[in-house]
């Protein structure tokens, strides 16, 4: 059984969308696999994980608020470029993902 990591429905609360509308289904479908896969990606571990006996282990509530932040930086952000602006990362995501990375500590 695959857990669900976000739901659509934390999703459209995230980015403020109205429920009833349901045209921007699949694109947001396509932000929550890209978002895990970033998170993965970033923790060097897959999405949910698995405990030392092969269970899988919930994912923690910071990491799920990670995926949802990086998914409003996708919703908000669509376009390849920026002109005339500066961007950064957003640090928030990375203070949540830190602690759950694989390979920290001595």
């Amino acid at each position: 059984m695959t857990q669900t990591v976000v739901t659509l429905e934390q999703v459209r609360n995230q980015l403020r969308l109205c429920p009833s509308d349901e045209a921007e289904n699949q694109h947001l479908e396509l932000l929550i696999k890209a978002a895990v896969s970033h998170a993965s990606q970033y923790l060097d571990r897959p999405i949910p994980w698995t405990n030392k006996d092969g269970e899988t282990v919930p994912v923690p509530e910071d990491v799920q608020l990670a995926i949802l932040l990086i998914i409003g930086d996708l919703y908000e952000n669509r376009e390849g470029q920026f002109v005339g602006i500066a961007v950064s990362e957003n640090q928030t995501v990375q203070n949540l993902l830190h602690f759950h990375r694989v390979g920290l500590g001595v």
